[in-house]
């Protein structure tokens, strides 16, 4: 009973911090930019009808359709991207989810095109709230913690501050509780100097729930009464207080201090507009005070409690709802020793779980079948245990993505603000003598470059030379090692080998006279000659055998290129090659032109591409030779850009092989190179 206990607690608990997300971590602020001048009207009007919950979905999505489309006519940049920011926000609130991704991205790619960093950072906030709906973490986690570098680029620390609550929230769901902590600290912090109350009340409110997993349970409530503290001072208080009310009856609860927990889930019940409010949450609270008396022994109207929590959870088509309520009366009969409905309840409970592919609720509800179905109870058991060990893995991984930012104190801050009046005078000397200095320098630089630029070009033709006589001194020195061999073999097939036999003939004319053992000794030696014979024949035949055992020196040389340009160039390489491709039977002109067009290639992915990978590979298919280049770079437009002298360099040798030359690439996708020719003619030649 205990075991399954704390799994309903937490259940609770889970429960409101999903509810927590959307109300706060994604409850955004109108646009700033109020003072754009020419606003379209019929663009806000549209935008206007897509909130107005007195139309149905269809009518309020297809307005914010009509929103963007309009939208898109917008001859200001400013401007357009305002109007993405509120139809991308909008669009996620409604769900739309194609209409968001596609606005989203553009207000994303308009704003990056701006080097509008606030923007840049409301297009992170608003992914943020898109995967953490999807319950996708690590992409929301990811998200915030990119709209929280931009936000602080800007300055703009109650948006800042919002990001560390988000990211903090998100930890927290993942039981990383200390680093949800520190965050929750550090955004409490700025909130605290902004007054920002609400926020405040959030904070200390997810401090409690953090406290209550640790089981730190007087710093949880102690934290849900700070949270109360300040909700006070807020004037839309909404239903806050009632959260908090059964955030503190489920830490009683917890504590057994089943009075205290039934007595503050009533008083949030007392609030006489609820039900109204958040049907939902009237049902929690109904289900928490029936459950919480059942755990203190009181079956008093703890049916009816349950029945009356079950038909509103229906109603609203709740499941996650349902599967709690289920569990609740499963557990209640199990005590009533009514296995049969014991039984059904916990099955409908995993049903509903396994419906929305809910983990939490899959486990808790597979632990309490262990329990009420004893006939198949080790099957259950052994279902847990594997579900409950993928998700600590699945858990593990994502936490390691996690990036941890250390907590500034007030004390810090305060001591930078001090400073900051300071260090503007010795900032703005420092900027303009920094001007001159990179002035000067960048003339350097350039002229530096240019005097780089025209001895790597007379370094590039030297050494296209010297690999030319590179491969012509590999091919000399493997025909003078095969020539030698043969050679070797021939001295032993035709000298030794000739005079063994001879010697072996002889031998076996001689009458050897004498005892039998002697006869025996005479025939021996003369069998050990014929051994030998064979021996040596085939070391002659293994020796003339022209395997060619020098197939990868011009691959060696091809990756001792890309390993010297992966150090300067920051990036990580793969090259493969088939194995029946041997090389010093390609002619040296294919050998050279691949080389340059490699050698091309990888500067060209160090000057622009910003690769952190790259992967070189070689096939050889019905005698074509093909070479494919692959980088993870930012890319470019294969079809708008001029190619610059790099591709027609490439193009150009590919063209004096009579082979194929192709290039595509996109805007963050990369560039794949790829090139063929025939080495049938160039080997005949």
């Amino acid at each position: 009973m205990n075991t399954l206990f704390k799994y309903n607690l937490f259940s609770g608990i889970l429960y409101i911090c999903i509810l927590f997300t959307f109300i706060f971590c994604n409850n955004k602020r109108p646009i700033d930019d109020k003072k754009i001048v020419g606003e379209i009207d019929s663009v806000d009007s549209w935008i206007q009808q897509s909130k107005n919950s007195k139309f149905d979905l269809n009518e309020r999505t297809n307005a914010l359709q009509k929103a963007f489309n309009f939208s898109n006519g917008v001859l200001s940049d400013s401007m357009k991207i305002n109007y993405y920011s509120k139809i991308a926000y909008e669009a996620d609130n409604l769900n739309s989810e194609q209409l968001f991704k596609e606005v989203n991205f553009k207000a994303f790619s308009l704003a990056t095109k701006l080097s509008d960093t606030f923007k840049i950072g409301d297009a992170h906030w608003n992914y943020a709230s898109f995967y953490n709906k999807k319950e996708i973490i690590d992409s929301a986690y990811y998200h915030y913690h990119e709209a929280y570098k931009n936000f602080k680029l800007v300055k703009h620390e109650y948006f800042t501050a919002k990001m560390l609550y988000n990211m903090g929230f998100l930890q927290g769901r993942l039981k990383d509780y200390t680093g949800s902590e520190v965050l929750m600290f550090e955004a409490l912090t700025i909130f605290k100097k902004l007054n920002k109350n609400l926020s405040i009340y959030h904070c200390y409110n997810y401090l409690g729930l953090i406290y209550m997993e640790l089981e730190e349970f007087d710093k949880a409530i102690y934290y849900h009464n700070k949270a109360l503290e300040y909700l006070k001072k807020v004037d839309d208080k909404g239903i806050f207080k009632e959260w908090s009310l059964n955030n503190l009856g489920l830490v009683y609860q917890n504590l057994k201090k089943y009075e205290e927990a039934i007595y503050s889930f009533e008083k949030a019940l007392q609030n006489s507009n609820l039900k109204e409010r958040n049907l939902d949450f009237y049902a929690i609270l109904i289900d928490n005070v029936a459950y919480t008396k059942f755990l203190d022994g009181d079956t008093t109207n703890v049916v009816e409690g349950f029945n009356k929590s079950l038909k509103i959870r229906d109603s609203t088509k709740y499941i996650t709802g349902l599967t709690i309520v289920k569990r609740h009366l499963a557990e209640f009969y199990a005590t009533k020793l009514d296995t049969f409905k014991a039984v059904q309840f916990a099955n409908e409970a995993f049903g509903l779980a396994d419906q929305v592919d809910n983990n939490r609720d899959k486990l808790e509800s597979l632990l309490l079948l262990s329990k009420v179905d004893t006939k198949n109870s080790s099957k259950y058991l052994a279902n847990y245990v594997h579900l409950s060990d993928s998700l600590q893995i699945e858990e593990r991984k994502i936490r390691n993505k996690f990036t941890r930012i250390r907590f500034e104190t007030d004390e810090y801050i305060d001591k930078t603000e001090e400073l900051s009046q300071q260090k503007v005078f010795i900032s703005i000397g420092a900027i303009i003598t920094l001007l001159f200095l990179s002035l000067a320098y960048f003339l350097r630089v350039q002229r530096s470059k240019n005097k780089e630029l025209i001895f790597e070009r007379e370094q590039q033709k030297s050494n296209e030379e010297i690999f030319s006589l590179m491969l012509k001194q590999q091919s000399k020195l493997e025909e003078g090692r095969l020539k030698e061999r043969h050679r070797i073999s021939e001295d032993l097939h035709d000298g030794v080998l000739g005079k063994i036999f001879g010697t072996r003939i002889g031998l076996g004319f001689l009458s050897i006279k004498g005892d039998e053992n002697d006869t025996k000794k005479h025939q021996f030696f003369i069998d050990e000659l014929q051994n030998i014979e064979k021996e040596i024949r085939s070391i002659s035949h293994e020796l003339k055998s022209e395997v060619l055992s020098s197939k990868v020196d011009f691959f060696k040389i091809i990756e001792n290129l890309i390993e010297q340009k992966s150090t300067l160039g920051n990036f990580e390489y793969h090259m493969i090659a088939d194995e029946e491709i041997y090389w010093d039977k390609i002619n040296d002109e294919i050998k050279i032109n691949f080389y340059r067009i490699i050698q091309e290639a990888l500067q060209n992915i160090i000057k622009y591409a910003n690769a952190t990978k790259v992967n070189l590979k070689f096939e050889l298919e019905n005698n074509i030779l093909k070479l494919i280049i692959n980088d993870n770079g930012i890319g470019f437009n294969a079809l708008e850009k001029r190619r610059g002298i790099g591709l027609k360099n490439m193009q150009s040798r590919t063209n004096k092989l009579n082979g194929i030359f192709e290039v595509s690439s996109k805007i963050n996708s990369g560039t794949s190179i790829f090139v063929s020719c025939s080495i049938q003619n160039k080997n005949n030649e």
